[in-house]
């Protein structure tokens, strides 16, 4: 399982970091579920702070229903009507509560304004139901008719030693053979990102030889299989699943030649997210039904057994999730060695890079003096290969 879910907060106590902000929002919908109506809440912030998770752990900590829809779905007037006058204005039919989440609203604001933002302002104020709205950015005037409609609360990026602790515990959780430098380069790197930081440490975790073999003859069982029964006896053993569907996913192109039996596999895991996707809301009694689609409903997808040999591919996902570690490292490194020269913060410093660029190609050796870099930080700057800049 991805370490993202599993570790994603179950209720607002969980949260590490902007604790008065957090207490505040539990006070929101505490007051509303005692009848008081409050201003439709707006969570803006960067990425991976949990603007969108605070809606779902809500949901699951005070009983509620929620309607979910991303601004990209209320383009126009006509569609936000339909949208939110519809199933979101609706009683439960369990007489629940109900919360409701505009996702990504700022989206609106980047785009030739159809009635769009007005609606959806004209929704907010009508209300019955609490709504949390959330943004990256809320300070575009396109934005103003939905910003003046809500409360606003910016969610800040986790500082590096709460991350850094937080990530302690679930290595310790996971019985990780992960030193403590690693753990402080991966907080360092994710620059206040819990998702990153949790998609970084899954990506550094220790694996030995003898659990790459056991993912591979996983694989290698699902594929060649003929049966149920077989495709279940491959997944046997200490299988991560989540692993194991990103392999599979990667390697049925390899594997399957037949058109409809890639059709047939692709499709069968396809409705394995769907169950995926209902888990990650609590109804994890669908999980059975989704390991049985990705392995088993892959494996009987085929017409006949491929007796080729394939060699199978590592997943690109995890591939990448590991270059971003190296990646935010390096443009940190970078960042501090200009900051210092240009006097300003290293983030701010990054902002250079594409002038750095242009200034590495004429006078590579002079930069590197000036700015004490490394070969290959040059390298990255000017998006080469250290044996380009030896030349």
């Amino acid at each position: 399982m991805l370490y993202t879910d599993k570790y994603a907060p179950k209720k607002v106590e969980d949260y590490i970091g902007n604790r008065e902000k957090l207490e505040h929002i539990k006070q929101w919908i505490l007051q509303y579920l005692t009848g008081k109506k409050r201003k439709p809440l707006l969570l803006w912030g960067p990425p991976g702070v949990g603007k969108t998770s605070i809606a779902y752990v809500l949901k699951n900590q005070f009983d509620l229903d929620l309607v979910e829809m991303n601004a990209s779905e209320l383009r126009n007037k006509k569609r936000v009507e339909r949208i939110l006058g519809g199933s979101a204005l609706a009683e439960s039919l369990f007489g629940r509560g109900k919360i409701i989440l505009i996702d990504d609203a700022d989206i609106l604001a980047g785009r030739k304004d159809s009635g769009g933002s007005s609606a959806i302002r004209n929704f907010l104020r009508d209300s019955k139901h609490p709504v949390i709205v959330t943004a990256g950015d809320i300070w575009d005037k396109k934005f103003t008719p939905i910003r003046s409609e809500c409360e606003p609360i910016e969610l800040k990026r986790i500082n590096k030693i709460s991350l850094k602790n937080y990530l302690l515990t679930i290595v310790k959780s996971e019985n990780l053979n992960i030193s403590p430098e690693k753990i402080e380069e991966i907080a360092d790197g994710a620059e206040g990102d819990v998702r990153a930081a949790l998609n970084d440490l899954q990506s550094m975790r220790s694996s030995s030889r003898n659990k790459e073999m056991d993912i591979f003859k996983a694989v290698r069982g699902i594929f060649k299989a003929r049966t149920y029964n077989e495709a279940k006896e491959a997944i046997s053993g200490d299988i991560d699943y989540e692993i194991l569907k990103l392999w599979i996913d990667e390697n049925i192109p390899l594997e399957y030649d037949d058109p409809n039996d890639l059709s047939a596999a692709y499709d069968s895991l396809s409705k394995a997210d769907m169950f995926d996707g209902r888990i990650r809301r609590t109804h994890w009694k669908l999980l059975k039904y989704s390991i049985d689609l990705s392995t088993a409903g892959v494996a009987l997808a085929k017409e006949k057994v491929y007796h080729k040999f394939t060699k199978y591919a590592f997943p690109g996902y995890l591939r990448n999730m590991a270059r971003t570690v190296q990646k935010r490292a390096m443009l940190k490194s970078i960042g501090k060695k200009l900051g210092v020269k240009l006097h300003v913060s290293s983030k701010l410093a990054r902002d250079y890079l594409p002038i750095f660029k242009e200034l590495g190609k004429k006078y590579p050796q002079d930069m590197m003096d000036f700015y004490s870099l490394e070969e290959d930080e040059l390298a990255f700057i000017l998006e080469t290969s250290v044996s380009k800049i030896k030349k």
